[in-house]
């Protein structure tokens, strides 16, 4: 994961609209002709704002933590073009984060999102000695699930959805 980009600017209380104009120039193009530093928010995984008046004079502060890097990596067996154990399960725990979150709230995730969950739950179950026994009974629960998200159903999706966190846990406990 890359580090995190930072800058601290401080400027007059009436030039702040034209500032977040041209900070969301610089997410939205990935550049921005009056502020060349800003080209490091376009594609953020995390983006935090900090706007403060004292005075004559608006602080703003922000960090920037950039998207996942390159998705080739070597594993830890040296296969090239196959992404880390470690780095599949950080980007699925996210998306898993995304998908319970919200099906939870009674709607459905980002078809993206489902969509890259999916694939990397079927990637995962090609890594051998983390949890093999569970790999059958977690495609099967994946395929449910995916079969609820196309057909519209959110309490077939909530249902596949807990079965995955179950499976998930039970896994879990007994390999990490």
């Amino acid at each position: 994961m890359g580090k995190e980009n930072k800058i601290e600017k401080f400027i007059k209380p009436d030039e702040l609209p034209d500032f977040l104009r041209k900070m969301a120039e610089a997410i939205e193009t990935g550049k921005s002709e009056d502020m060349p530093g800003f080209t490091f928010m376009a594609g953020f995984k995390k983006l935090k704002i900090n706007i403060s008046h004292n005075l004559e004079q608006t602080t703003i502060k922000i960090k920037a933590k950039p998207a996942y890097e390159s998705e080739e990596q070597k594993t830890d067996d040296g296969i090239s073009g196959r992404l880390k154990y470690s780095s599949l399960k950080k980007r699925m725990g996210d998306s898993f984060k995304i998908i319970f979150k919200t099906i939870h709230a009674g709607s459905f995730p980002p078809g993206e999102t489902v969509s890259q969950f999916i694939e990397d739950s079927k990637l995962m179950v090609t890594y051998e000695g983390y949890g093999d026994e569970y790999y059958e009974e977690y495609i099967t629960a994946c395929d449910t699930f995916k079969n609820a998200v196309e057909n519209n159903n959110i309490e077939e999706a909530h249902k596949a959805c807990d079965s995955l966190n179950n499976i998930k846990a039970h896994c879990h406990s007994q390999h990490k």
